[in-house]
């Protein structure tokens, strides 16, 4: 065998497919797209959360497949011998090794033949091997499940962010757009003065390079703009390059947190998926343990066949048999100990991995929550900076009008208008994606996996609806019984989790 790579014309007919199914992957909208509706749009296209769902479809289907090994036997065979010559046979004394003389030869088996049997067997150890990886295997479904729960959580967040970042470049971008045109006229002119030497040399230039730093600051703004509605197009599943519009916002909505630091580490300790996953994994690693013990075990096979032979010489052509074996490795019998000690150091390692998650999912807990009153104070302090600045190029456009103020001065206030009204927005854009990492923290899902969702418009119902349950605070928080207490190591310091 030698490597065949892909010629020119098989690369340009995948391109041209994948470019297709890319165009056709998701639909293009027909009206402004709400946030719930780009969570939604998110969730049924983002390409990542695809391949989750089919990484649990996958492994669900592994299962059914599993489970078929816990299942007896059942094997057919047939077959056909023939010769060219009889077989004969003659007999020999025991004791002498002689061939006894006699008058014939004899033939107990005919020169063409056939047979077949139906053969049930059923090993006890094997089911039993069967059983605990179809258990495994179950678990690994559950694994899948709380992976995809991990994918939404992240999708959402990165959505809620994007989506108000692209919110904000629609609403500053008309603004920035006029201003970065003026400030070139005036550039224009001020050079075009220059040449004429009608202003002092110096003074025009640090006019001129005043307003060549602006203009590089608000171009670098445009092209950051430009490319949020990309990045949110993208989360969507949406084509680069799709247009679209993002619904007008209301009145910000200033989430705030309505649940204590302690009912958020018991909520987030019960819901984390990735808490969830890590006691799946544990599952596993003990049933591993059980099948390694039973791969030491005595092996019962029972049997079970109906046979058939052709043979004309048999008195009875077709006959029953049924059986019973006992196989065991007598030497490996030995290891039973090693591999229990094996199994304790693997339950305690997957113990003290757990533990350690736990204390990071906690550590988030505070970090989130620390995050989101950063983030809420520095948008009220940006709102209201935006808000002294928008005042400040008011008054600055008045003194214009009366020719009290410079082309510089007028631009610089508008631009720190329009730029600060700019952080507002992003700073409100922090503010949001702050609320969805506390969200995220906690584990809780934008969208519940057993929701029966059929159509983007049941998938946006049911976002918002998830979403008015969490501002508005009703969220179930487990009471957790009081921890039962563990010897504790005096040399390390830490709990005994497994007999040394």
């Amino acid at each position: 065998m030698q490597p065949e790579p892909l010629t020119f014309e098989e690369n340009v007919t995948r391109a041209s497919g994948d470019r297709a199914a890319l165009a056709n992957h998701s639909p293009s909208p027909d009206k402004p797209i709400s946030m719930e509706e780009a969570q939604a749009r998110a969730l049924a296209y983002n390409l990542d959360n695809r391949l989750q769902m089919f990484n649990a479809a996958l492994q669900d289907r592994q299962l059914d497949l599993t489970r078929m090994d816990m299942l007896p036997n059942l094997t057919a065979n047939a077959g056909y011998v023939g010769r060219d010559k009889e077989l004969v046979s003659s007999s020999a004394s025991y004791l002498t090794g002689t061939i006894i003389p006699s008058n014939f030869e004899t033939v107990s088996v005919d020169r063409e033949r056939t047979f077949g049997d139906l053969t049930l067997s059923w090993n006890v150890i094997d089911f039993g091997m069967s059983y605990i990886q179809a258990r495994q295997q179950a678990d690994r479904v559950l694994i899948a499940q709380e992976q995809r729960r991990r994918v939404i959580n992240n999708i959402s967040q990165q959505v809620r962010a994007s989506y108000w970042n692209a919110v904000a470049s629609e609403r500053v971008m008309p603004r920035m757009r006029p201003l970065l045109a003026e400030a070139r006229r005036a550039l224009a002119q001020s050079k075009a003065a220059g040449a004429e030497r009608s202003q002092d040399p110096a003074e025009a230039l640090r006019y001129q390079r005043n307003l060549m730093e602006l203009i590089a600051q608000l171009e670098l703004i445009e092209e950051q703009l430009s490319i949020a509605k990309t990045q949110l197009a993208q989360l969507m599943g949406l084509r680069p390059g799709t247009t679209y519009r993002l619904a007008p916002a209301g009145t910000p909505y200033i989430p705030s947190l309505r649940l204590t630091i302690d009912e958020m580490e018991r909520v987030a300790l019960v819901n984390r998926p990735e808490l969830r996953e890590e006691t799946y994994n544990g599952r596993i690693t003990q049933n591993e343990g059980r099948r390694a013990l039973l791969r030491l075990l005595p092996g019962v096979t029972l049997l079970a066949s109906v046979n058939y032979d052709s043979n004309s010489y048999l008195l009875f052509n077709d006959w029953k048999e049924v059986g019973a074996r006992l196989a065991a490795n007598l030497v490996r019998l030995i290891s039973i100990p090693d591999v229990m000690k094996l199994n304790e150091a693997q339950s305690e390692i997957a113990e003290y991995r757990r533990l350690a998650l736990t204390m990071s999912v906690l550590a988030q807990v505070q970090i989130s929550a620390r995050q989101y009153i950063v983030a809420r104070k520095s948008y009220e302090r940006s709102r209201n900076l935006a808000s002294v600045n928008r005042r400040i190029a008011d008054l600055q456009t008045n003194t214009q009008e009366a020719q009290t103020t410079s082309d510089l001065d007028l631009i610089r206030e508008r631009a720190n208008a329009v730029l600060t009204e700019l952080r507002s927005h992003r700073s409100y854009a922090d503010l949001q994606n702050a609320d969805a990492g506390v969200y995220m923290t906690l584990g809780i899902d934008p969208l519940p996996l057993d929701v029966q969702a059929s159509s983007l418009p049941e998938l946006v119902a049911a976002i918002r609806k998830q979403q008015k349950e969490w501002q508005s605070g009703r969220i179930q928080v487990p009471v957790l019984p009081r921890p039962v207490e563990k010897p504790v190591n005096v040399a390390s310091g830490s709990p005994v989790l497994a007999k040394q």
